[in-house]
């Protein structure tokens, strides 16, 4: 018998002189067949002289249990004789696998005539024999224990070995099912193509690849995630894949979700920067407006109303006093506005708002809103609140074209600790109230969703929308600790969905504005540092228009040593909070170790929560935030001069 598939094959008649000749030195029980499969069972010399343990092999009618079924010899012999090629199956009867390989046979005329049928056996518990050559059988065994799917692949994309975990986890089929199946049918067709230049690879070029691609279990999608690694072998000579195939669903997932969650960091990260340019305008800009606003007020005092130029002044106040308004937007998104906060019932607070807010929309578009009716108190600047609200409505209303509905909802919501699908990756568990404002008009691309919170971006046409309303949207939720979130599809309308801290205390009681004054009640000696040399010349001349003794410096370095020289005879220190070399309140100390006295008012274009951690700034008790109003600046100036000294 040919011991190599790729070796001429025997004629019949030596085959038969061979069997007949010496049936015991065969190495394994062999059986003769036509081309139909039918069973040419020999007789004579060739049963007899046949030992005991191979004797079972031979049928009696000429079928028998050991032999495999006629119909499917007869489907092997329909190939071997097509392909004139050896064709290789296996099975498993009554716990023991057999292994049978046909042969092609010549006739003498040179074309194919009966058919060798080699069988061999081994218990399917037998451990694999450590030889050179590869059994299939025994490395199908092996991987059996394996909780993983291993398969054996041969050059024609046919499964021909595959472990317990392949046949009964993935493919669900039994071994006779599993025989000769393509396993790159149950791939994704979108890996397909990359999974095919992989085998390709190992074939042709005995390369290891591995590969990532989405496959289906059983009985069809939805699709998995897998990963592959496979290595070329030789099985009876013919080359094959070896593959592991693992199940990495849940790994893709969470793969997918920090992605996500670094595409949300990246973004945040570039807010974040925005937001700092943004504040740094913000601080230049105020400082002009503060010089701007400031002169006006003083030219305007000292003209008669009746002056033609007077109307002109009051235009360019006017306009300043607007751009201050636009600064204020840049730095509620840099989250470097001052707020002031104060603890108040938000359902009653919007109903009231929502009243006034229906004159910004149109006739056509009808306003909702359904509010709790239990009161879910917040703490914070219900100015911030107009800002939030006139932005989201403005915009709810530029997106409608003719008619439309926008609907405003608010309520309360608390995250446990364990809750894991709040979708607010931005907010720590709590209690929050949520406001949302729906709209349904045009949407928004999703392209565009990741840009709309950058100031100046703004999709609307030149001249009808500064980019800067909802920027300060977000500025003003993160600077109380809230998280916002848009949710948009074109032609479906937009979500805008804000979450705030619930405030949970008793409501404060409100703290009673200061009466405008006419006339300060007190005289004093006031030192003012300030480095840009407009504000330092408008605030001096405030001061001594109002009769104060007024000394100034334009850094730390000038203001000791004037206030040395007056030996420290100084009632009031207004000094800009960022100043070269030392800053304001740094300066505000070094004076107190000499002065005790002191009293000091701090400013500044944008002021920061705190300056180097020392000290909390406190709008209206010894902060007042640039640009501002002569009166305003008057008020603030006895307000400090008529309180008690505090340490810094």
């Amino acid at each position: 018998m040919p011991e190599n598939l790729h070796e001429p094959l025997l004629p019949n008649l030596q085959l038969d002189e061979l069997l007949a000749s010496a049936p015991c030195n065969v190495p394994k029980p062999v059986f003769i067949l036509d081309r139909e499969g039918k069973l040419l069972c020999p007789d004579g010399l060739f049963r007899d002289n046949l030992p005991t343990d191979r004797r079972k092999f031979l049928p009696g009618d000429h079928e028998s249990k050991k032999i495999i079924d006629l119909e499917t010899r007869k489907a092997m012999a329909e190939e071997v004789v097509r392909t004139a090629q050896p064709k290789r199956f296996d099975s498993v009867q009554d716990g023991v696998a057999y292994s049978y390989t046909l042969y092609p046979l010549e006739s003498f005329d040179g074309g194919i005539g009966n058919l060798l049928l080699t069988v061999s056996e081994r218990s399917t518990q037998q451990a694999p024999q450590s030889d050179e050559s590869n059994s299939l059988a025994a490395a199908t065994e092996l991987y059996d224990a394996i909780p993983a799917s291993i398969i054996i692949i041969d050059a024609r994309m046919r499964l021909v070995g595959w472990n317990r975990f392949s046949r009964d986890t993935i493919n669900g089929l039994s071994d006779n099912e599993m025989l000769g199946i393509n396993p790159l049918r149950r791939v994704h067709p979108d890996d397909l193509p990359e999974i095919k230049r992989k085998v390709h690879n190992i074939l042709q070029f005995d390369t290891e690849e591995s590969g990532e691609y989405r496959m289906f279990h059983k009985n069809g999608p939805p699709y998995k995630w897998a990963m592959i690694r496979g290595k070329r072998t030789i099985i009876d000579n013919e080359p094959c894949i070896v593959a592991v195939v693992t199940e990495i669903t849940e790994l893709k997932k969470a793969e997918q979700q920090q992605k996500k969650l670094q595409e949300q960091l990246l973004q945040l990260q570039k807010m974040e920067l925005v937001g700092q340019l943004a504040g740094g305008i913000a601080h230049d800009f105020n400082n002009a407006l503060a010089a701007i606003i400031g002169n006006t007020e003083l030219v305007l005092k000292k003209l008669d109303p009746a002056h033609p130029t007077v109307s002109n002044i009051r235009d360019i106040h006017t306009l300043a006093t607007r751009s201050a308004d636009l600064t204020r937007q840049l730095l509620a998104f840099a989250r470097k506005q001052v707020a002031m906060p104060q603890v108040f019932n938000l359902t009653e607070a919007i109903s009231e708002s929502l009243h006034l807010h229906q004159r910004l929309l149109d006739d056509n578009i009808q306003l909702e809103w359904h509010l709790c009716e239990e009161p879910i108190q917040v703490k914070f600047d219900p100015t911030q609140l107009e800002q939030i609200l006139s932005n989201l409505l403005i915009n709810a209303r530029d997106a409608i074209e003719g008619s439309g509905r926008i609907t405003v909802k608010c309520g309360g919501v608390r995250f446990d600790p364990d809750d894991g699908k709040t979708g607010t990756p931005g907010l720590s568990p709590g209690h929050y109230a949520k406001l949302s404002v729906t709209d349904n008009g045009s949407g928004i691309e999703a392209t565009v969703l990741p840009h709309i919170y950058e100031p100046f971006f703004t999709t609307k046409e030149v001249g009808k929308g500064t980019g800067l309303g909802l920027s300060t949207v977000y500025g003003i939720v993160r600077q109380n600790n809230g998280h916002i979130e848009c949710n948009s599809e074109p032609g479906k309308g937009t979500t805008f969905e804000i979450w705030l801290p619930r405030h949970q205390e008793p409501q404060e009681t409100d703290v009673p504005a200061d009466k405008p004054q006419t006339e300060l009640e007190t005289k004093a000696t006031i030192m003012v540092v300030e480095d840009e040399p407009y504000i330092l010349k408008l605030v001096q001349d405030i001061l001594e228009s109002n009769d104060f003794t007024v000394l100034t410096a334009i850094d730390a370095h000038e203001c000791l040593g004037a206030a040395e020289t007056h030996e420290y005879r100084i009632d009031l220190l207004v000094t800009d909070v960022v100043l070269p070399t030392m800053n304001g309140i740094e300066l505000s100390q070094e004076l107190q170790k000499k002065n005790p006295a002191l009293k000091c008012l701090f400013m500044s274009a944008h002021a920061p929560e705190n300056v180097n951690g020392q000290k909390k700034l406190r709008d209206g008790v010894d902060f007042i935030q640039k640009p501002f109003g002569i009166d305003d600046f008057l008020r603030a100036i006895d307000r400090v001069l008529s309180s008690k000294v505090e340490k810094i």
